[in-house]
């Protein structure tokens, strides 16, 4: 991982001479406050804040606690305030979820998660139109996918809807909270389905499927433009009175995606809540024999686009540690989930953990038993490692689609993210896919979203540069503990 000043590696106190930037980066489980320093050929990451606890239960099903992210942000603004100048700051997220605001800038309905059952319903609804929907955005046909969400929700809240001033997807929501602007940035809004891959805008064919008009989507920003200044109610410190807010690469997939810096023949596997696994390709449109085979052409940075696939990913892994518990009362920890799993009977069989069974489960043992019976009775550690040969499974068959559309035959995997510090998840890997793979940065998104507000900022030349920086680092080991 990136040093921290918990880190044997980085003990030092912040240079006061270097470039700060600050970024918040949001993830399906948690969110973070980062104070990164950069010294001209090096960086440092100090933790500021962490937060959790915003993913709640509606009667409708799952939603987002607005206020509880916000408070998060200011917190974290608090905790930088009087700290040596912070020269940008960007908001980082995960995809294809979305606010919708009235005139004044508030919302006019409690954001729903991607995992809303509205989305099954669209996803039906607009059966007939999912081809001509993947073929115009380059999007994977998924339910979590935008448009379904807004055709459903459209349609059940016509009220709602014409108080509806304007779309923002997550973090271009609170980008706009900090700063006032309201825009959309190009990575985070090729996730939503609602952009032409061609003309790199909103498509209106695709806008009418949604049901929402165009006049409420602002335009689309390039990864690293400054949208302007913190609002001074938020600058309540020194340290933020001249701070830019900067829409870095809104999805963290894509700000993870360019830290790692993937090589021709190499893929990158982002591993959190969701794994997203990809390779770098240029910016253009999206193969039609990549299309029947559900991969996904979403927005890279600096001309670049990232070829991907979208599954489900560690967030099982808690899901099913909550569910061992709720059940046996034992509580284990990721380690030795981890260790368990490695020494579990070797003829545990796999989960397909792309089945619908696993898309949000509530009772994660229940779940496997179902969907194998020969996995009842079975101890945790034998659990852990079916589910880890089921998503070591999935990867490696995605891995060998995308390796249809890469420049090189795919020999490695750069792993980011928290399964990046996982062993067992590393070792199973590599051994059902044959590749080697190399721990990259476990905050990756961190580094990426980092890297291009320095280029933002003009702190680095250009976001080659950037991502050479980022290479060279991560090939010595200097930013891994």
């Amino acid at each position: 991982m990136l040093p921290t000043t918990r880190d044997p590696w980085e003990k030092r106190t912040m240079n006061t001479d270097a470039t700060r930037c600050l970024v918040f980066d949001l993830g399906a489980g948690s969110g973070r406050a980062m104070l990164v320093e950069f010294t001209g050929d090096s960086l440092a990451v100090r933790e500021l804040h962490r937060f959790s606890g915003y993913e709640v239960r509606l009667d409708d099903g799952p939603a987002w606690d607005v206020e509880a992210i916000r408070a998060g942000l200011r917190e974290g603004l608090r905790r930088a305030a009087d700290g040596p100048a912070i020269r940008s700051l960007a908001v980082d997220s995960w995809g294809v979820d979305f606010a919708l605001v009235d005139q004044s800038g508030r919302l006019v309905d409690q954001p729903r998660t991607y995992r809303h059952p509205r989305g099954q319903r669209g996803m039906n609804a607009l059966e007939a139109h999912h081809a001509r929907i993947a073929t115009r955005t380059g999007v994977q046909i998924l339910p979590i996918i935008t448009p379904f969400h807004l055709q459903d929700w459209a349609k059940h809240h016509p009220t709602l809807l014409d108080a509806t001033e304007r779309f923002l997807m997550t973090s271009d929501f609170y980008a706009f909270d900090l700063s006032g602007i309201a825009a959309c940035e190009n990575t985070l809004a090729r996730t939503s389905g609602l952009v032409n891959v061609h003309s790199g805008d909103w498509d209106a064919e695709v806008l009418h499927l949604a049901g929402l008009p165009g006049r409420m989507f602002p335009h689309i920003v390039p990864s690293g433009t400054p949208l302007g200044r913190l609002k001074p109610e938020l600058a309540t410190g020194p340290a933020l009175e001249n701070t830019e807010v900067i829409a870095a690469a809104g999805h963290d997939t894509a700000c993870a995606a360019f830290a790692l810096a993937p090589r021709a023949g190499e893929a990158f596997a982002v591993c959190g809540s969701w794994i997203l696994v990809g390779v770098e390709v240029p910016e253009g449109h999206l193969p039609e024999a990549a299309i029947g085979l559900g991969l996904g052409l979403e927005g890279g940075i600096g001309g670049r686009a990232i070829l991907t696939r979208s599954l489900p990913g560690l967030f099982l892994m808690r899901r099913l540690r909550d569910s061992w518990k709720a059940r046996s009362g034992e509580d284990v920890d990721f380690a030795t989930l981890g260790r368990q799993a490695r020494e579990a009977d070797p003829a545990t069989p796999a989960i397909d953990v792309t089945h619908g069974l696993f898309f949000d489960p509530q009772d994660m043992v229940g779940a496997m038993q179902d969907f194998n019976p020969m996995l009842k009775g079975r101890p945790i550690g034998d659990l852990a490692r079916a589910l880890y040969l089921g998503l070591a499974r999935a990867v490696t068959n995605s891995i060998a689609e995308l390796s249809q559309f890469s420049e090189k035959p795919i020999e490695a995997i750069r792993v980011g993210g928290g399964g990046g510090q996982d062993a067992a998840w590393r070792h199973f890997l590599e051994a059902a896919s044959g590749c080697h793979v190399q721990a990259g940065l476990v905050e990756a998104s961190v580094v990426g979203n980092a890297l291009i507000q320095l280029v933002g900022l003009k702190a680095l030349p250009s976001f080659e540069a950037a991502q050479a920086l980022a290479r060279r680092a991560t090939d010595s080991g200097a930013w891994r503990a």
